[in-house]
């Protein structure tokens, strides 16, 4: 049998496959951090720790995995992902998604299969190199403090919020829809990225590699609300900018913020799926 087939096999006798965002919505930084949770250091960048898990976080990941996957969807690049020390937790992934939909690994490895069809529909946008070029000219307005190319796929922004406007960009970000592209605006970062290159175009490729229709979603920012879209029970946090149109998306919302939020999500999902398991057996 396969890899792919034992997978789909496992998966499919256990029944749980969950996406989930990873920042502000599986670990926070220094600025997001709960002081009467129980939590870890999981990142360290140039010396300094800076993002953090709650340790019932990582009990729960456990749990699921034992039933099933816990799947990382995130907008980092996978450099970025790989500082995420889930590996010291005794936590591995068999698949992650990384650069906003724009990478999948398979056991540590890119997917090529998804590497070629993401060239396929990023080919309807224009390039990467020709919209960096036009953005040329703004790269000098105040209050941008880093310019940054991701994988060749997108690029972002960090900015000073105390200076920065985006109305600065108003001109450019006019012609985006023009070519194929689009902005996301969250907290001090500022996203450029080709129209098709989205975590739930890589998620609905994902769950039908695997075999699986449906799935468990978390997010926090309008960058996951189309992969919580996809999923038949999505979940977003309070705090985070999809709790704004929770009720009207059909998400559920926690009632907690950070890493409380985090938890409230994880047991809800566990509990759901214990449900289940107890009524499948009654069926039986």
């Amino acid at each position: 049998m396969k890899f792919k087939d034992i997978l789909t096999k496992n998966i499919k006798e256990q029944c749980m496959l969950v996406f989930s965002d990873l920042d502000r919505s599986i670990i926070y930084s220094n600025k997001f951090l709960n002081t009467d949770v129980d939590y870890s250091n999981i990142e360290v960048f140039e010396g300094r720790e800076i993002s953090y898990v709650s340790k019932l976080t990582i009990d729960m990941i456990k749990q699921i995995q034992k039933r099933g996957l816990f799947i990382p969807a995130t907008t980092r690049t996978l450099n970025q992902f790989n500082r995420i020390e889930f590996s010291k937790f005794g936590i591995n992934f068999p698949w992650v998604i990384t650069s906003n939909g724009g990478v999948i690994l398979r056991n540590g490895e890119v997917l090529e299969s998804w590497k070629v069809k993401l060239k396929e529909v990023l080919s309807k946008s224009k390039s990467i190199d020709e919209v960096v070029e036009s953005f040329e000219k703004y790269k000098d307005c105040p209050g941008i403090l880093k310019f940054r190319k991701a994988e060749e796929l997108f690029f972002y922004l960090v900015v000073d919020l105390e200076v920065f406007k985006i109305n600065m960009l108003q001109e450019f970000t006019d012609t985006l829809d023009t070519i194929g592209w689009k902005v996301f605006v969250s907290g001090r970062k500022i996203y450029f990225l080709p129209s098709g290159l989205t975590k739930e175009n890589a998620v609905e490729y994902l769950a039908k590699e695997v075999g699986i229709e449906t799935f468990y979603s978390i997010g926090d920012s309008l960058m996951d609300d189309g992969m919580l879209s996809l999923s038949d029970n999505p979940y977003t946090l309070k705090h985070g900018e999809l709790s704004n149109i929770a009720l009207v998306r059909g998400f559920e919302s926690s009632e907690s913020v950070g890493m409380k939020g985090t938890e409230e999500i994880l047991k809800s999902i566990i509990i759901k799926v214990k449900i289940g398991e107890e009524l499948n057996t009654v069926k039986a």
